[in-house]
């Protein structure tokens, strides 16, 4: 059965839908969670359930050609939500017992050329950079710790991402 078919049997017949929209698409929604939430999986299952629910409250304004990017955005989304709302409450740590932030991220995340160019950046637009993206940390989180205002990472992060575009290759 194809995207197109499901989205107009999801208009006629929303529990059979929902069945096989479930079979196809949870566990591409529980792949995505698994690997920001690993080793917590009552949260990937929950969040895994929740993006079918997205995908069924919403399905009148998806359009089948963007059924699979809806389900891996949405997905995605929610386990970011999760992940930080966990963080908050210490339930999950920054690293496995890794305690060189730094180190960690350019040795088990980066690779090539990112980490290159992040090594280039002067200090703490590195930091900065790895934090927001790839920590998930939020812009406040990241000014309470290098003593900076919100919109002045912010801005930070917009002037890497800028340079980034044009100094490193595709």
């Amino acid at each position: 059965m194809t995207d197109r078919e499901l989205l107009a049997r999801l208009k006629q017949d929303p529990d059979g839908a929902l069945s096989a929209l479930a079979d196809r698409y949870l566990p591409l929604a529980a792949a995505i969670a698994g690997r920001l939430l690993p080793g917590r999986q009552a949260d990937v299952e929950e969040v895994a359930a929740d993006t079918l629910i997205r995908l069924w409250q919403g399905g009148d304004d998806l359009a089948p050609e963007t059924l699979r990017g809806f389900v891996i955005t949405t997905a995605r989304n929610l386990a970011i939500d999760r992940w930080r709302a966990l963080r908050r409450r210490a339930e999950v740590p920054l690293f496995d017992g890794d305690t060189d932030d730094s180190a960690f991220l350019e040795q088990e995340v980066l690779g090539g050329v990112l980490a290159d160019y992040i090594r280039t950046l002067s200090p703490p637009d590195g930091e900065i950079f790895l934090r927001h993206y790839l920590l998930l940390e939020t812009a406040a989180e990241i000014g309470q710790r290098y003593g900076l205002t919100e919109p002045a990472v912010r801005a930070r992060l917009h002037r890497i991402r800028k340079r980034l575009q044009e100094e490193v290759p595709r």
